[in-house]
């Protein structure tokens, strides 16, 4: 094993564990997340539009309005069932980054090696490193010493570029059209 090069650590938090599960359904589940807000406009459309009674139309719209309103809802879902399962006993992860892999330790320990991170995002808070759809490092920006020291270094050990997540609202066309390709 090289010599360490980086140390950081999250102590989770119910928020933290919120937010890793939405960047999470944000970075992975694009096509779920634009198809929601596509059913909501065309409900809200639908409910707007046409000829019905005054009932179903106040079900189309606060359908539509639902969907719309929140495109996170599923990773909602997901976060409140892993922390009813923990029973408030969350864990303080660190991590310690050498030449060669990460070491985690927290809920036991295991080493990471750099080329099975496959997604590196970033937010103002955090960083994330995602081995896999189910399976990701978040690491709080507070507990690095050198933000862009450590930003090149795992870049150059993944061989993957950070990106910051972008909401549905901030993609433009082309954005939109790369995530229904991949699908």
């Amino acid at each position: 094993m090289n010599g360490l090069k980086y140390k950081a650590s999250i102590t989770h938090t119910e928020k933290t564990v919120r937010e890793l599960y939405k960047t999470q359904y944000f970075c992975f589940d694009k096509a779920r997340l634009i198809a929601r807000y596509i059913a909501g406009f065309i409900l809200i459309l639908i409910a707007v539009s046409l000829k019905f009674s005054f009932i179903l139309k106040g079900i189309f719209l606060l359908i539509g309005a639902w969907l719309v309103s929140t495109p996170d809802f599923p990773s909602q879902v997901k976060a409140e069932k892993n922390l009813a399962a923990r029973k408030s006993s969350l864990p303080v992860l660190n991590y310690e980054f050498y030449d060669d892999k990460i070491k985690l330790s927290g809920e036991g320990t295991c080493d990471i090696k750099y080329e099975n991170i496959k997604i590196l995002i970033q937010d103002p808070k955090y960083f994330y490193l995602f081995i896999s759809k189910n399976s990701a490092c978040m690491i709080d920006k507070s507990t690095l010493e050198n933000l862009d020291g450590f930003m090149k270094f795992i870049e150059e050990k993944t061989k993957t570029k950070w990106r910051v997540q972008k909401s549905f609202f901030s993609m433009n066309f082309q954005d939109l059209l790369k995530e229904f390709k991949k699908k």
